[in-house]
């Protein structure tokens, strides 16, 4: 493993996340607030000194062929950091009292979580939430490009991309290469998406501050938002509607993503694995109708593409979901979206092989002779791709009881336990405000944030580190 090849690449992170920087910047110096000014500016100063000091010093190994170690390092160091650089502007938080409260601020936005120490956003300026809402932006772009180039190339835990032309890459190619050719079809499309979406939201009756926060924010599935309670008390229901939409499109693959930007919707519509993400939705909603009742059906409808999609928004009136089970609510965050999307969650298509591969083994006990074909996305799966399923989900089990027993330790009351285990590792937090929990990050000591830092991370690398650990494939990979 090459260090200058993982500090060429990490300081082109780093150049994004100064470009993203200048926003708030430019809002501060333009509305008067000259505190957030300085520290955006350090903060600016900061990142492009150092991002361009991992420029030039790794600029030797630029062309070198990739290493698979280092796709996997490098995805590591970009979550862990950066959002270092990302703190810097936020000690300006009225909120924000610790590094280490800055830290878990940055890695809640980057990782798409939510929830951060920001409990109260009406009480922070423009240029804090706007800094929130770019971060998670940032992070829902970064997290498809690591999707198509390290993800599906290594088949991480089942996710795979076969035959598409995001996977095209020479052989030899560089480190910087291997994630900017995949950076540079996605970004178009995301960026449309995203100025649809602040118009979506704006034309309900929003002004562009809040459509610009909250489309950031819904079209990367971070549930950040502007007011520390329901969205549907704040926004009409045209805005509410643009939100969810956004969270739905947060939570398709990332070819179904391209297949609907250029028209090709009935391409999305035939996805099995769109068709569970709405059977979901919906189930929820009739279950939720019946045993909780009282609400408006939009707000249902809502409200569960916002825990299905992992996004996190509290679309019910205020104390609603206070008043549901912990686990019910977590119970749709935890499937997840779509398999290389931005969505948390154990992801739908390793749901359907697990399922699929039950039933095949139920059909052999009946007819022992029996061969069956396990397709998806149009190909034959083999005994590797349930192999790395199964795998995952042995490690998310066994992260999720590690969370409860440490969370548990720390000092937390069982249900905050449950529900923040399972908010870090599905990147769903944003949820977790909305529970009616006598608890709030801004209040857990910095141990408690650290390790909830490591939930939200592993959740955002799909679990990567122990799977290579575990794994016999992936531990040839990186031969």
């Amino acid at each position: 493993m090459r260090l200058g090849a993982l500090l060429y690449t990490l300081g082109f992170g780093g150049a994004m996340l100064a470009m993203c920087m200048s926003v708030p910047l430019i809002v501060s110096i333009a509305e008067g607030h000259w505190p957030h000014a300085r520290n955006f500016t350090m903060g600016l100063t900061l990142t492009t000194f150092v991002s361009g000091a991992m420029i030039i010093s790794g600029r030797t190994t630029r062309r070198l062929p990739a290493r698979n170690i280092e796709l996997l390092a490098v995805m590591l160091l970009f979550w862990f950091v950066l959002p270092i650089l990302a703190s810097i502007p936020l000690t300006g938080a009225v909120q924000v009292r610790s590094f280490v409260a800055g830290y878990f601020e940055a890695v809640s936005g980057l990782t798409t979580s939510g929830g951060g120490v920001i409990a109260y956003p009406q009480l922070e300026d423009a240029p804090i939430l706007i800094w929130r809402a770019l971060l998670g932006w940032l992070g829902g772009l970064w997290t498809l490009v690591f999707a198509v180039a390290v993800l599906a190339p290594f088949a991480i835990g089942g996710l795979s991309l076969v035959g598409s032309p995001l996977l095209q890459h020479d052989e030899d190619a560089a480190l910087s290469s291997r994630l900017g050719r995949p950076l540079r079809v996605i970004f178009p499309y995301y960026l449309a998406l995203t100025v649809l979406g602040i118009i979506g939201i704006a034309a309900g009756g929003s002004g562009f501050f809040a459509s610009f926060c909250m489309a950031l924010s819904g079209i990367s599935g971070t549930g950040n938002s502007i007011i520390s309670g329901s969205v549907y008390d704040a926004f009409s229901l045209l805005s509410q509607l643009s939100l969810a939409s956004l969270c739905m499109i947060s939570a398709f693959s990332l070819p179904a993503i391209i297949a609907m930007t250029r028209m090709q919707s009935a391409r999305v519509l035939r996805e099995t694995e769109f068709k569970v993400l709405l059977g979901i939705i919906f189930s929820f909603v009739a279950i939720s109708a019946l045993t909780q009742g009282g609400e408006s059906y939009f707000a249902l409808v809502f409200q569960a593409i916002s825990l299905a999609t992992t996004a996190g928004f509290n679309f019910l009136p205020a104390e609603t979901l206070s008043r549901w089970p912990v686990l019910w609510v977590m119970l749709p965050v935890v499937i997840g979206g779509m398999g290389l999307s931005m969505s948390g969650g154990i992801k739908i298509n390793r749901v359907i092989l697990v399922g699929r591969e039950l039933a095949s083994e139920l059909r052999r006990l009946a007819y022992p002779s029996s061969v069956s074909v396990t397709r998806m996305r149009g190909r034959a799966l083999d005994m590797a791709d349930f192999s790395a399923t199964w795998a995952y989900m042995a490690i998310f089990i066994l992260m999720t009881s590690a969370g409860i027993i440490v969370l548990g330790a720390l000092g937390l009351e069982m249900e905050a336990v449950w529900a923040i285990t399972l908010g870090g590792l599905t990147n769903s937090l944003a949820i977790v405000p909305h529970l009616g929990l006598e608890t709030s990050f801004a209040a857990m000591g910095g141990a408690t944030q650290l390790f909830i830092i490591v939930l939200m991370i592993a959740g955002r690398i799909e679990l990567l580190v122990l799977l290579v650990i575990f794994s016999a494939r992936f531990q040839r990979l990186l031969r």
